[in-house]
């Protein structure tokens, strides 16, 4: 079997069949409804006539408004250009931790795999990008099945790595990357909640169309636990005793503000924010997405 491909589950994918991931913006910054380029060319929608100029293709030409007018003019059409989708997968130490059924990062590496699939599947091209305290695989982004198998195999083969650093992974791929499309980071952010933002905010000046899947688990969102216990930092292995009963409101609290406040930056700035529990099906996550993307971008 392929190294990555149980992260296809056949599933998920049935549940998909009428989606697509569709931008919200060109990438000259303009909102529209589907990733359509702004540059001219043969397609099926007419936008306007301009005058004819010498070495145009005649077969651009509106005979029907020569034979009324007597003047030649060029029609223009706008031609759908392909979306690239760059997924940032945060494979970092606490990407590690699950209670339930899957780990954070197993359960990303799902949602990694099936928007890959999604993105080629409807013709577009989607990368990889993984990192921890640095980036660890650079894919761009392709098309093909091929590249498809390549990106599985990248997932199928990943291990956490040390600490997250989440700024400085995306301030570099706002740095290097050279053409603007879609960013789509899918991490636990536990980092620096303000210059999380402002890294993201890198993309959104680079003219990128930002998604974020906050992926946490349950156990994070609720501590659930009851008895007395040493839990441990997964990335610096610091140790700490708490009384979860007794430390839960607070805990709760904190943990809220703390979701809330990425959820209100992106919001400022026209970035998609999506929390996930690691517990939620992921076929109802990405259909929920991707209905409200797609009335977004109507």
């Amino acid at each position: 079997m392929l190294a990555g491909s149980q992260f296809l589950d056949p599933a998920i994918l049935a549940s998909l069949p009428n989606h697509e991931l569709v931008a919200k913006r060109l990438v000259r910054g303009v909102f529209v409804g589907y990733h359509k380029s702004p540059d001219f060319g043969y397609s099926v929608e007419f936008v306007d006539h301009r005058d004819y100029v010498p070495g145009d293709d005649l077969r651009t030409v509106d005979w029907r408004v020569w034979a009324r007018k007597d003047k030649y003019y060029v029609k223009r059409f706008e031609m759908e250009s392909q979306l690239k989708a760059t997924i940032v997968l945060d494979t970092s130490r606490s990407m590690d931790f699950g209670d339930g059924r899957l780990t954070k990062l197993t359960y990303a590496s799902y949602l990694a795999a099936s928007l890959a699939y999604l993105v080629i599947h409807q013709n577009d091209m989607a990368g990889l990008v993984t990192f921890d305290d640095k980036i660890q695989n650079y894919l761009p982004p392709r098309g093909s099945r091929a590249h498809l198998r390549s990106l599985l195999h990248i997932l199928g083969g990943l291990q956490p790595g040390p600490a997250t650093n989440v700024p400085a992974a995306c301030h570099h791929l706002a740095d290097t990357m050279k053409s603007r499309g879609m960013v789509i980071l899918i991490s636990d952010l536990l980092d620096d909640t303000t210059e999380v933002l402002n890294a993201l905010r890198h993309f959104q000046h680079k003219k990128h169309d930002v998604i974020v899947f906050h992926v946490l688990d349950d156990s994070e969102l609720d501590l659930p636990y009851e008895e007395l216990a040493n839990f441990r930092d997964v990335e610096t292995g610091s140790r700490l005793a708490v009384d979860p009963a007794a430390f839960r409101p607070e805990y709760r609290r904190r943990i809220n503000a703390f979701c809330d406040e990425l959820d209100q930056g992106c919001l400022r700035t026209n970035i998609d924010y999506h929390l996930v529990r690691t517990s939620e099906p992921l076929e109802k996550v990405l259909s929920s997405y991707l209905k409200f993307r797609m009335r977004r971008a109507r």
